[in-house]
């Protein structure tokens, strides 16, 4: 479980740097927010899994 949470928090960073890369190159601040709050609950979620589960 705990590289399913790492997994979940590695995910979570690409998102939030896609969405930066979208805000940037498109220039839309609603796209850019929605992605990146959704790799920061993805991320969230990993690291509670993570805190739960503990090391493997």
């Amino acid at each position: 479980m705990w590289y399913i949470a790492k997994g979940l928090q590695v995910f979570g960073m690409i998102q939030v740097l896609g969405g930066l890369y979208i805000g940037f190159s498109q220039n839309d601040l609603a796209a850019e927010l929605k992605i990146a709050l959704i790799g920061v609950a993805v991320f969230g979620i990993g690291r509670l899994l993570e805190i739960k589960f503990g090391k493997p």
